[in-house]
């Protein structure tokens, strides 16, 4: 219903479906959370800011051939993916898209905890999303030799050939400790104990890892954590594609 999120049918239909979808979820993460706006010392709406990773433009795109509406920018334009959930939700924080390839999402994350940490936010909603809606991309990337002709990752395998697409929206709700000091009311799912990034800058090309510098990100982020390494029981990762 387009409405509930105060855009006409019209609007909604010219408007990224990523967008739409990021609407959703945060409004489902909102709900998960118990968010009440200017109800408690983390939910102050002025204090809120929203950091979202996105790393395509496939729909403005597709679309870019076709008759041009009023909406075409903000329908379509990226920084309105963010700044769509500030004007809808009242929030007056940063509001920021954020594009690093494959790990815009946890760079938005990490962005949004640096906000948190030097207390320009006291709440920060940050994910990322990425849909699909364009040929273009694959064809790219087939040529380019990152997708695997076979449809599956094989992290850790020796017969690795490059990783898949697909579509996917995740959005967190974060706070910082202090503000959890002040209150009991939040649903906490998870402390992020650390989080870092750091550039592969001495790799053999642009697009590939480097071992060296992967391995000390990681003791960085354990340290500054607190853990040792026999500590850690999960570890989710990326499937790689280069």
């Amino acid at each position: 219903d387009p409405r509930f999120f105060n855009m006409s049918p019209r609007e909604a239909a010219a408007t990224d479906p990523m967008h739409r979808l990021l609407l959703l979820t945060t409004y489902e993460a909102l709900q998960m959370a118990g968010y009440s706006p200017d109800r408690t010392p983390s939910t102050q709406r002025h204090r809120i800011g929203t950091f979202v990773g996105q790393t395509s433009d496939d729909w403005r795109e597709a679309n870019a051939s076709q008759k041009i509406d009023p909406f075409w920018t903000t329908g379509g334009v990226r920084a309105f993916g963010p700044g769509r959930l500030n004007y809808h939700f009242g929030w007056e924080g940063p509001s920021y898209s954020i594009d690093a390839a494959c790990s815009s999402s946890m760079a938005a994350i990490q962005i949004g905890l640096t906000a948190l940490r030097s207390r320009e936010c006291d709440m920060t909603v940050a994910g990322g999303a990425n849909i699909m809606t364009s040929s273009d991309p694959f064809a790219g990337l087939s040529r380019g030799s990152f997708l695997s002709p076979t449809g599956s990752c094989k992290t850790w395998d020796s017969t690795a050939d490059g990783y898949c697409r697909g579509d996917g929206v995740g959005m967190y709700l974060s706070h910082g400790f202090w503000v959890l000091l002040l209150t009991h009311r939040d649903r906490i799912q998870a402390v992020i104990r650390s989080i870092s990034t750091n550039h592969s800058a001495k790799a053999i090309s642009i697009t590939h890892p480097h071992a060296g510098t992967q391995q000390r990100l990681l003791r960085r982020v354990l340290d500054e954590a607190g853990v040792y390494p026999e500590e850690v029981n999960y570890v989710e990762m990326h499937g790689t594609g280069t």
